[in-house]
């Protein structure tokens, strides 16, 4: 199977919290940078929406398998994004929806993962999704961070995301790919008013 790109989709949206709607005024991403065996900056984009709700990320190369050398099987990205936003709000990430492709053999396993924390700050939140063989096709899930990281107060650090994909057994392959732009990854923001 030949996979070529990863397609990352982050829509910055306010998620209620404690019954209420609110979110900052604004919010904005001013740069952002990645890194990783899965992303390179020959071979990746991203597109940052007209309304600063939305990165867009395709990244060439997020594709783990067996059938190739041990660096093969393990797939990488990690990003930093600088947020801007008002004095007062605390961010945190709520859930993660993830789609994508795995062809996975008898006694074999993918697995993808998000962590993420503030840069400056303790504390890191993780998703993982395993899909155990024998397993062919596409798959899609939402997950919610069970530990919650909040950035401090009047701070806006940036926000740190780490993405792998993996795989294990004999035959094994999983890519999270944008060939036909079906995989995504959707992360949502909750945001609470500082006491």
């Amino acid at each position: 199977m030949a996979r070529s790109a990863f397609l990352v989709a982050f829509v910055l949206v306010g998620v209620a919290v404690l019954a209420s709607a609110e979110a900052p005024p604004e919010v904005t991403i001013s740069y952002v940078t990645y890194m990783g065996s899965g992303c390179k900056y020959d071979n990746t984009n991203w597109v940052l929406s007209n309304d600063y709700k939305t990165v867009t990320f395709i990244f060439g190369g997020m594709v783990a398998s067996t059938d190739a050398s041990l660096a093969e099987k393990r797939k990488a990205c990690q990003m930093s994004f600088n947020m801007i936003y008002p004095d007062g709000w605390s961010v945190s990430l709520g859930q993660a929806t993830g789609r994508g492709f795995a062809e996975i053999g008898e006694e074999s396993a993918g697995i993808y993962e998000s962590h993420y924390y503030f840069s400056g700050q303790t504390g890191t939140a993780m998703i993982e999704r395993k899909i155990q063989g024998a397993f062919t096709g596409s798959f899609e899930f939402t997950d919610y961070f069970l530990t919650l990281v909040w950035s401090e107060c009047n701070n806006a650090p940036n926000l740190n995301i780490k993405v792998v994909v993996r795989v294990d057994g004999k035959k094994a392959t999983m890519a999270l790919d944008s060939a036909d732009t079906k995989f995504q990854l959707i992360f949502n923001l909750q945001w609470k008013r500082c006491a």
